[in-house]
């Protein structure tokens, strides 16, 4: 039941997390890369919003499919994941201060989602301010926005949406050193690519 939300969790860290013996992110960052450190912003910072999505996760071959509910105020980001018969997988929540997630004992690295979450969400010039030995390259054709994150010009992630509330937008992550895809459909669309 958790394979899904465990395999998300490893290959991110894989791919964004170094395993170099380098100094620990600044408190309230999370590493990204080698050096690169993202420093998450408050949610009142990120657009209010609450949305469901099918989620799914391509890597090598495999693919695993949860729902996803999204949830942002002024005071928290919330994110549920439920499989797709509807149990509870797992619920992290942000305040701004701290990341608590439930149940506790699971394999999925919090801090790295909501990071994600906000490179996916946030407006690009605040987010520019948060980034540490990482750059930001936002362009848009045909609909999708396209952010690219790079650090010393190697691309990192790149995350594509469509334009539109987030109720209604697709958005994919794509993290090329892992070979990895991680695609969010809006539940009422079904899984239709950009």
């Amino acid at each position: 039941m958790m394979r899904c939300c465990r395999n998300l969790s490893l290959l991110l860290l894989l791919a964004l997390l170094s395993a170099c013996a380098t100094a620990p992110p600044a408190p309230g960052c999370t590493r990204i890369g080698h050096t690169g450190q993202f420093c998450a912003l408050a949610p009142a910072q990120l657009p209010a919003v609450r949305a469901t999505h099918i989620v799914t996760i391509n890597h090598d071959g495999q693919q695993d499919t949860f729902m996803g509910e999204l949830q942002i105020d002024q005071h928290s980001l919330r994110l549920a994941g439920f499989s797709l018969f509807g149990t509870s997988l797992f619920t992290i929540e942000y305040d701004g201060n701290r990341i608590t997630q439930l149940p506790k004992q699971t394999p999925i690295h919090a801090e790295l989602l909501v990071t994600m979450l906000e490179l996916a969400l946030a407006d690009p010039a605040i987010l520019r301010e948060r980034l540490h030995n990482l750059s930001l390259e936002v362009s848009a054709q045909d609909h999708i926005q396209t952010r690219e994150l790079f650090e010393h010009g190697h691309l990192i992630a790149r995350v594509e949406r469509t334009d539109g509330p987030l109720t209604t937008a697709h958005i994919r992550i794509a993290i090329p050193l892992a070979k990895l895809s991680v695609q969010m459909d809006p539940l009422e669309a079904g899984r239709v690519a950009p």
